[in-house]
């Protein structure tokens, strides 16, 4: 879903996916599938990833920012560290419709440091256009998102693998709480707890 929308944090800044982000990413998808205990696939090709980013530019059911490491100067001198997504699945007027949510920090020295709570933060602030539910304080400048944004709250979701105590931990400061044990994939689902 195309968005030219930038999002600003202390640490991070969330920026519209584009061609010139795909090498970069490609190294950090090498990296993470290359490294990983759990590795379910090769890694992309560089053709694949194009492919991928182009997708998330122009599907209307997935949203998808990078992230960049705040600092001094524009946005195109600042470090890609991971991105961050939302997944929709379903039309949003109905009752089981979903929006996924996920994030990857990708660049180890970033890591552990409140970059991607800030950026998962920073993204559902947009999402559901309730920058004081996520944020405090409450974010300003929150820009509108595209249709078929807003959404409820109540339907965000995320599936974190089991042993990712990281990630779990991370949601569940946001107020995600586990709703389904691990899967046949070892992931466990978590929803938004009724604020």
């Amino acid at each position: 879903m195309h968005t030219e929308a930038v999002l600003r944090g202390q640490q991070v800044v969330l920026v519209p996916s584009t061609p010139d982000h795909v090498e970069v990413y490609n190294h950090h998808i090498v990296m993470l599938t290359t490294h990983s205990v759990n590795r379910i696939r090769d890694p992309l090709t560089l053709e694949e990833v194009y492919d991928m980013e182009k997708h998330w530019r122009d599907d209307h059911d997935k949203l998808t920012f990078i992230i960049l490491a705040n600092g001094e100067g524009d946005t195109a001198s600042l470090p890609m560290v991971g991105d961050v997504n939302v997944f929709l699945k379903g039309d949003p007027s109905d009752e089981d419709f979903e929006a996924e949510v996920g994030v990857m920090i990708a660049e180890e020295p970033y890591r552990g440091k409140g970059l991607a709570l800030e950026a998962v933060k920073l993204m559902l602030s947009y999402v559901t256009g309730s920058p004081g539910l996520f944020a405090s304080p409450p974010l300003t400048l929150v820009p509108n998102p595209p249709l078929p944004f807003p959404i409820r709250s109540e339907s965000l979701v995320v599936r974190v693998g089991q042993d990712n105590g990281a990630s779990i931990r991370l949601f569940e400061r946001l107020g995600f709480a586990e709703t389904k044990a691990a899967n046949a994939f070892g992931e466990k689902e978590m929803r938004l707890r009724s604020i």
